[in-house]
């Protein structure tokens, strides 16, 4: 059984339901997965992280005013192998990209009083596989750490097929769209305990925090069909050319579960968890650095 599931509230959502809300909606969100003492902890964890990423030079990446985004390191978050091991999960992974899944990322987006709405985008362009087949490459998974009062996730359902014609760089979509999406968008307010997984080719933003708010940090686990170019490879106009993965110490990749390991795409970047280096965050996303679209 996965440490601290709260077993009176166990989801049962059969993997199929799941994968047909995501090919139709973009999202799908499952509730009650972890107890409230999990996602606290996972709240200590991710923050205790994001303060050793912000002295390390290249540790985060701005994503708009007042917003971040970082990748931890999964040996210090406690309830990683608990979340990638989850059957919600691993169900779901297999059934939309076969046995041969991958968790290419373990990251975490954090904004901060005064943070602006984002512009619509997406998280990256359209694979081919999904312009040609409508079939879904990767799922991103949002993981709450404390319960969303204010600056919810927005989104609008569908839009992950859209046509991106149009789109600056295949990922953010025309300024004229603005009024159609706001009248169209869904709010989002995450609560311990919950995952929502979601499509990054929807249309999605974070929205505005009020200057009073509190630093509310998301963790996002990224999983993949192996043959998903768009991550593998680096995608035009993500703004990088590195593939997702996880960076982790060699002591902690030869403790991982072995039915887990060859799911896990790692970078050894250390010998032991002691000697970790700093953090280095390389995912940069121009279009969100200034917090409005591209120029």
């Amino acid at each position: 059984m996965v440490p601290d599931l709260d077993t009176e509230r166990v989801p049962r959502l059969e993997p199929l339901e799941l994968s047909d809300a995501l090919h139709r909606d973009g999202i799908a969100v499952v509730r009650g997965v972890f107890t409230r003492d999990w996602a606290s902890r996972l709240d200590d964890d991710l923050s205790a992280e994001l303060g050793a990423a912000l002295r390390s030079p290249d540790g985060v990446a701005p994503r708009g005013w007042n917003r971040f985004y970082f990748e931890p390191y999964a040996e210090r978050v406690r309830g990683f192998l608990d979340l990638v091991q989850h059957p919600v999960l691993t169900a779901l992974s297999a059934e939309l990209f076969g046995p041969r899944w991958q968790v290419v990322e373990l990251g975490c987006d954090i904004p901060l009083p005064g943070a602006l709405d984002q512009p619509w985008h997406r998280d990256f362009p359209m694979p081919e596989h999904t312009r040609r087949h409508r079939r879904l490459t990767s799922i991103a998974v949002n993981v709450p750490a404390m319960d969303v009062v204010d600056a919810p996730f927005q989104a609008v359902l569908g839009t992950h097929l859209d046509d991106d014609a149009d789109f600056d760089g295949g990922m953010f979509p025309p300024a004229a769209r603005g009024g159609e999406l706001e009248a169209r968008m869904q709010s989002f307010y995450g609560r311990m305990g919950n995952l929502s997984i979601r499509s990054g080719l929807m249309l999605h933003r974070g929205s505005a925090m009020g200057l009073h708010s509190r630093m509310r940090p998301v963790a996002i686990v990224g999983i993949v069909s192996p043959d998903d170019g768009a991550v593998a490879d680096g995608a035009p106009g993500r703004g990088e050319r590195v593939p997702p993965r996880l960076r982790m110490s060699r002591e902690y990749h030869d403790r991982l579960p072995a039915a887990l390991r060859g799911h896990v795409v790692a970078e050894i970047v250390a010998e032991t968890t002691a000697t970790l280096p700093p953090h280095r965050t390389e995912h940069t996303f121009e279009g969100l650095r200034m917090g409005g679209p591209r120029s």
